[in-house]
């Protein structure tokens, strides 16, 4: 999964930025902007597979039984990303840390986009009663 990239992404970047600025202070503000754009660009698909899903609500829509998988993935994604961004926190790189959580929550709204859709036909289904 993504995440993991994501947040490895993270940690590597704090453990970096750690040990230069220990040696070099100066270059080590430049370490989180950095892994903070790769982070981003890592995240940035999850966006437009989100609008792409949402524009086609309108749409008809097979949905399958398999919501129960999607809730797992989806608490293991924001365990993940909460882990992940409080140990860079730990770390003093809070930049890397909101990176990764905004990374999780674009992740988890990929996600529940079917959850969303079934929600929907749910209410349409009402509506005509």
């Amino acid at each position: 999964m993504e995440i993991v990239r994501i947040a490895g992404v993270g940690l590597i970047g704090a453990v970096i930025s750690i040990l230069i600025r220990r040696a070099r202070p100066e270059f080590s503000m430049m370490i989180p902007v950095v892994i903070s754009f790769t982070i981003m660009a890592a995240a940035a698909p999850y966006l437009r597979e989100v609008v792409g899903e949402l524009a086609s609500l309108w749409g008809s829509v097979g949905i399958n039984g398999a919501y129960m998988t999607v809730i797992i993935k989806i608490i293991g994604v924001s365990y993940l990303a909460s882990i992940s961004a409080e140990l860079c926190r730990d770390a003093g790189e809070k930049a890397i840390a909101a990176k990764i959580e905004l990374g999780g929550k674009l992740m988890i709204l990929a996600m529940s986009v079917p959850l969303i859709t079934r929600m929907l036909d749910l209410v349409r289904e009402i509506m005509r009663i």
